[in-house]
């Protein structure tokens, strides 16, 4: 089985430094957490892309603050081959209340970004670090 393409991927900024993670119940990297996030519509644009993706896993609604970069990676995990171009967004919530979406979403929670789960999904636990990163540098 093979999945992939443009993807946009969340890290929703919560105060104490707290971001929140789902973990998926679907064929791809089910069972490990990540950023909330998906696919790109054709036509559509990255950063409506990851505002409509949040609100479909998570109930919020965002607004973007900044691109925190691109990531590309192609590999096997679980046996299935993905061949992945994100790019991962930092949003802050507007609106909303946190709610999984039931379908896709085994589990939804805040963490603080010191205490990120080992088992991430796809390059997420590249971006928490990017993020953090730059947060140093503010």
């Amino acid at each position: 089985m093979k999945f992939g393409g443009r993807t946009v991927t969340a890290l929703i900024e919560f105060p104490n430094e707290a971001i929140l993670l789902i973990k998926r119940r679907t064929v791809v990297f089910k069972g490990y957490w990540a950023l909330p996030g998906g696919r790109v519509d054709h036509g559509e644009s990255e950063e409506h892309a990851i505002i409509r993706e949040v609100r479909e896993e998570t109930g919020l609604h965002v607004k973007v603050a900044e691109k925190i970069g691109e990531y590309h990676e192609v590999g096997t995990q679980d046996e299935i081959e993905y061949d992945y171009q994100a790019a991962c967004f930092l949003v802050k919530p507007i609106g909303g209340k946190i709610k999984k979406q039931e379908k896709e979403i085994e589990e939804i929670k805040l963490v603080n970004l010191n205490e990120i789960p080992e088992k991430l999904g796809f390059e997420h636990s590249r971006m928490i670090m990017d993020y953090k990163r730059r947060r140093k540098k503010l």
